[in-house]
């Protein structure tokens, strides 16, 4: 299994974007992990997926994630792929 990529600060601006499910700003938005879906890069039993594999999320998209509501879970690597793109775009990560 490959090492999990630590980073509070990436993880701490993911959380100043819009909702990836809403586009909400009401105060609950945190960086949700990729869960359930793209083994084993989602993590496992006990293991959270890297970092760079999180997009924002309210409150309330946050909990149909975790509730396994499969049709929002299928979003996840559009939702990382646009959180990426924005990202590299505002030099937040750099080649």
């Amino acid at each position: 299994m490959a090492k999990r990529i630590k980073s509070k600060a990436y993880t701490e601006w993911v959380a100043t974007l819009p909702c990836s499910g809403c586009e909400a700003r009401d105060g609950t938005v945190v960086a949700h992990h990729l869960k359930g879906r793209m083994s084993p890069l989602s993590g496992g039993m006990g293991y959270k997926a890297s970092d760079w594999l999180t997009m924002p999320m309210c409150f309330t998209c946050h909990n149909k994630m975790h509730s396994g509501d499969a049709e929002f879970m299928d979003w996840q690597g559009y939702f990382i792929l646009r959180t990426l793109d924005t990202a590299f775009n505002q030099g937040i990560i750099e080649l």
